[in-house]
C-alpha cells in the first residue's frame, strides 16, 4: 500500500527539479535580454512598451516557477522561514519599482501609502514574491491606478487596491479554496493565490497564522487584496 506513495513522491520530487533547472535556465535568459536592452535602448515609446512586456512576462513566468518550487518545499517541510524587520514604505517601494517601466508604458499610476516609520516582521524574499505576483496581475486588469498600503489592525496588513472591475464573484466565494477558482478563460489558474495563502500561513506567532482575503470596492472601487502577518 506504500508503494503509490512512494512512486508519488518520487514524481513530485522529478517534478521540482525540472522546474528548478527551468528556473536556472529562465535566469540565464532574463539576463540576456537586460545585456541586450542596455546594449541596444528603445528608440521610441512602442519599443519602450515591448521592452516592458517582455520584462513584465519573463518575471511572471519567473514567479510561477518560484512558486511552485515553494509549494513543493512547503509540503516536503523544506522551506526555512526568515524573519526580520523591515520598513514597509521602503519595502513597498522596491516592490512599484520592479513594475515602474510596464506601468507607465500603460499610463498607470502605484501609490503607496504607509507611514514612514511603520516596520513590521515577516520573510522578505516570500513576501516579496507574493507582492510582485498579485501587483503584476493588479497591472494587466487596473484601468488607471494601483494602491499600494500598510498598516496594522492586530496584525500587519498589507493591501493591493487597483481600479479595475474586481475579482470575480466566483474567486470572492470561494477565496478559501482558490484551486477552485480555476477560469480558463481568463487564464487564471489559483496557483498565485494559493502559493499566497500558504506564505501568509507560515508566518504564525503563538496564538494565530496569517492569511490572505480578497475584496472589492475600497477606495479605488475594484479589487483589494489583503495579507495579514501576525507581528
Amino acid at each position: 500500500m506504500e508503494k503509490p506513495e512512494k512512486e508519488s513522491l518520487d514524481f513530485a520530487s522529478v517534478i521540482a527539479s525540472a522546474v528548478h533547472d527551468m528556473k536556472n535556465s529562465l535566469a540565464i535568459l532574463m539576463t540576456a535580454i537586460s545585456a541586450l536592452e542596455k546594449k541596444y535602448p528603445a528608440s521610441d515609446s512602442e519599443d519602450k512598451k515591448q521592452q516592458a512586456v517582455l520584462q513584465y512576462e519573463s518575471s511572471r513566468l519567473n514567479s510561477a516557477l518560484v512558486q511552485l518550487l515553494g509549494l513543493y518545499k512547503i509540503e516536503q517541510k523544506q522551506l526555512p522561514i526568515n524573519l526580520n524587520y523591515y520598513n514597509l514604505f521602503e519595502f513597498l517601494s522596491d516592490q512599484a519599482a520592479q513594475y515602474e517601466p510596464l506601468a507607465k508604458s500603460k499610463d498607470i499610476t502605484i501609490d503607496i501609502d504607509a507611514e514612514d516609520d511603520l516596520d513590521g516582521c515577516f520573510d522578505i524574499d516570500l513576501i516579496s514574491s507574493v507582492i510582485n505576483n498579485v501587483l503584476g496581475n493588479a497591472i494587466r486588469y487596473t484601468k488607471s491606478k494601483i494602491l499600494l498600503s500598510a498598516y496594522f489592525d492586530d496584525a500587519l496588513v498589507i493591501e493591493i487596491a487597483d481600479d479595475g472591475t474586481g475579482y470575480p464573484q466566483n474567486m470572492i466565494e470561494q477565496q478559501h479554496n482558490f484551486i477552485k477558482s480555476i477560469d480558463y478563460s481568463t487564464g487564471s489558474t489559483g496557483l498565485g493565490l494559493y502559493f499566497a495563502a500558504k506564505i501568509a500561513k507560515i508566518h504564525q506567532n503563538d496564538t494565530e497564522n496569517g492569511n490572505i482575503e480578497l475584496a472589492n470596492g475600497g477606495q479605488l472601487n475594484g479589487g483589494i487584496f489583503r495579507i495579514r502577518l501576525p507581528n
